[in-house]
């Protein structure tokens, strides 16, 4: 089950966004030594400042997603995905997949017609997932982001809603 996390949640956030950073850090741009020094109000804050997505089995999250609406009126309707992770025992079982494809209905419910992530150029199956459900690669960061002691080159990925008159019909869940 996929649900929207709410701030009585933020203990699992905290949980699966550590487990995420510490297991996988090619993946984020944050470290896990960062933002395990952050305060409990830390995790609960952040619940408030974007949408955070949690795919439960048996009331523990197994996977997250992140997105972020902007807010500026010029761009509000566009929005970024981040923090994607599955733990590793679900891997391959398509709790990605759903999780974009969740996010994506999501945002096209709050007309959001262009959703942007990057991507470690080097983590090829979450381009693989990506590519899967719809996102196309656009471009390469050209400030590449260190991690560790080495650089990781980031590829920029967008979807782009598309109708046959430009016009985004709410969809029901």
């Amino acid at each position: 089950m996929i649900k929207k996390l709410e701030k009585n949640d933020w203990k699992k956030w905290k949980e699966i966004r550590l487990e995420a950073l510490k297991k996988s850090p090619d993946s984020f741009l944050s470290s896990f030594e960062e933002e395990s020094k952050n305060p409990d109000e830390f995790w609960l804050e952040q619940l408030e400042q974007s949408l955070k997505f949690g795919y439960f089995i048996d009331d523990k999250i197994i996977g997250c997603c992140v997105l972020s609406i902007e807010k500026a009126a010029k761009i509000a309707h566009t929005a970024t995905v981040f923090g994607m992770y599955v733990k590793d025992s679900n891997r391959g079982s398509g709790i990605g997949l759903a999780l974009v494809d969740f996010v994506k209905i999501y945002a096209k419910q709050n007309c959001i017609k262009h959703l942007y992530l990057g991507c470690n150029a080097q983590n090829f199956s979450a381009i693989k997932l990506y590519r899967k459900c719809g996102f196309k690669v656009y471009g390469t960061r050209p400030d590449p982001a260190f991690i560790g002691n080495a650089l990781h080159i980031l590829r920029l990925i967008f979807y782009i809603y598309i109708s046959l008159k430009n016009i985004l019909l709410p969809i029901n869940f």
